[in-house]
């Protein structure tokens, strides 16, 4: 069985029954934070601003994130909150001591950076939006009782040379991770609910453009569109048996395993 197919397989499998008995509790994998080519708008929901973005595995041998999992910034990271006041003023701040960082879903692909409402009225922001600076990595947050903590020495390995490695085979790589950008641009764009309405297509779709594409160049909004067109092609987002959202994610998970294993092959763990 490939080996996409049965993390993909044990990962449900941790979402559904959780950890098995038994088993000691031990740090997950720390997380590249893909660079963002501009800000991600935070959506604002039930008092909650967040925004899914693109990550890929640092630590093959260690375990997979479960969704929800807790991260942190690693020492240097750059990773900015940009505040827009009611005014139309920007200005951009630290984001680490603000916003909360999990697993968006079981694996190393993704992760949901958020903060409380609250947090943008007492910064005396109307909107947030995160950028991500170059060679970003996320740190587990620690455990108690963690029988394979994260060493200091393996922080500075993950969020330095291991890094500075990820960057260059994946970040600035020569393969097209501009897809997975679009991807993320688009799932961050789309509801995750089904909307089953006649003109779906169409409704969703300019959502899409007016959240996540109205500045674009015309090439990337292009891309988007392809991507988009693809999972209307996919039967069960047809049937409306899944988002287009969910798709998307798919597309993007998959595409991401592929980014992930070209980095490992380099760093000598093999595939």
């Amino acid at each position: 069985m490939p080996r996409f197919i049965r993390y993909t397989l044990f990962a449900a499998l941790l979402g559904i029954f959780g950890a098995p008995f038994g088993v000691g509790h031990a740090a997950t994998q720390s997380l590249a934070l893909l660079e963002t080519d501009a800000p991600l708008p935070l959506v604002c929901e039930n008092g909650v601003c967040k925004a899914e973005f693109s990550t890929f595995c640092l630590q093959k041998e260690r375990d997979l994130p479960r969704a929800g999992d807790p991260y942190t910034v690693a020492d240097g990271g750059a990773v900015g909150l940009v505040l827009t006041g009611p005014d139309g003023s920007v200005k951009r701040v630290p984001a680490a001591s603000h916003v909360r960082i999990s697993a968006a879903r079981s694996g190393h692909t993704a992760v949901t950076i958020e903060l409380n409402r609250s947090v943008l009225d007492r910064l005396g922001a109307h909107h947030a939006a995160i950028e991500v600076g170059e060679r970003v990595a996320l740190m587990p947050v620690p455990i108690v009782g963690d029988d394979n903590p994260q060493t200091e020495q393996d922080k500075l390995l993950a969020a330095g040379p291991l890094r500075q490695l990820g960057q260059a085979i994946v970040d600035q790589g020569p393969h097209d991770i501009n897809r997975v950008r679009v991807l993320n641009r688009l799932i961050n764009a789309l509801p995750d609910s089904i909307d089953m309405h006649a003109d779906a297509r169409q409704t969703l779709w300019r959502r899409a453009v007016d959240t996540g594409f109205q500045a674009a160049p015309p090439a990337r909004v292009a891309k988007a569109a392809q991507e988009y067109d693809a999972c209307w092609q996919d039967r069960v987002v047809a049937l409306f048996g899944y988002s287009v959202r969910h798709c998307l994610q798919r597309q993007h998970d998959g595409l991401m395993w592929g980014h992930v294993k070209r980095y490992w092959n380099a760093a000598g763990a093999g595939s």
